[in-house]
């Protein structure tokens, strides 16, 4: 059941505001998408199954700059161009945590990585193939989820006047939030009041990949796992074009991502992505 449920702990809340508004901002230099998309450009339908060994330069940015997750004084993350690549099919994204001193202070350092497209889409469906968070060093390989991490697909734009997630915490690892925010005045902080989630159960998410779908339309988001309807959610339902989002970040926190581990390094691998629009 859908419920309206604020997942961000407010330490996250207010650094993933400021990283996403960041891609307004200080993920700048690197090619940052307007703040505001041009409704007037319709989006077509597109795939990528990453077969081609590197990331199409026509549709992907790869992010530069502080990622989610600012704690003063504890915790800092980046997003590092150089922790995305694409290996024998697969997007693959690192995470890795370090001790250092964060505003003057003994804390943990992040460098995780991001991905996102260079048009923004609107109603339609979007699917992502995952296998979320672990330390699997190949895509086949035998891993563990290890806290301090967050991986996701997801679309967003402006502040979360859209925003549609597919998400994965470590502090619940057997499970897959489902998410969407509206954010009516994107010049203020979102919410827990424009927020919509579902807790998934998904044991095996990190262990193995699934298909992530689902399917954006004006008075209902329908959320599905390997084909099977898992949420409906019919509250904070956006309608402005996003961005289509692929990233990896590090956390050190009670509440979401979980403690920092370092030393760790953790993988997250995209087989494939798809964009359909709503007929």
């Amino acid at each position: 059941m859908a419920q309206k449920v604020h997942i961000r702990f407010p330490t996250r809340t207010v650094a993933w505001v400021a990283v996403l508004v960041t891609i307004c901002g200080a993920i700048s230099a690197a090619a940052a998408p307007p703040k505001r998309p041009d409704k007037s450009q319709p989006c077509a339908a597109w795939q990528d199954d990453f077969s081609s060994g590197t990331l199409n330069p026509d549709r992907w940015v790869v992010a530069s700059g502080q990622a989610p997750g600012y704690i003063v004084g504890n915790h800092i993350g980046y997003y590092d161009p150089k922790n995305v690549s694409v290996e024998k099919g697969y997007l693959k994204i690192l995470l890795t945590q370090k001790t250092a001193l964060v505003n003057g202070s003994n804390g943990y350092v992040s460098y995780g990585g991001l991905v996102y497209t260079k048009a923004t889409c609107g109603y339609g469906t979007y699917e992502w193939t995952m296998r979320m968070s672990s330390t699997a060093s190949s895509s086949d390989a035998s891993g563990a989820w290890v806290l301090g991490s967050v991986s996701a697909g997801f679309l967003y734009v402006n502040n979360s006047e859209t925003e549609i997630d597919f998400e994965y915490s470590a502090t619940t690892p057997e499970d897959v939030w489902a998410v969407n925010w509206l954010n009516t005045n994107p010049h203020r902080t979102p919410t827990s009041a424009m927020e919509t989630a579902t807790r998934v159960s998904e044991p095996d998410a990190t262990a193995t990949f699934h298909t992530y779908r689902f399917v954006w339309a004006p008075s209902v988001i329908s959320f599905y796992i390997d084909d099977g309807l898992v949420a409906m959610h019919t509250t904070d339902v956006p309608s402005t074009p996003a961005y289509f989002m692929i990233n990896h970040w590090g956390t050190n926190s009670l509440g979401w991502g979980g403690w920092a581990t370092p030393g760790t390094s953790r993988y997250f691998y995209v087989k494939s992505v798809s964009y359909t629009p709503l007929q």
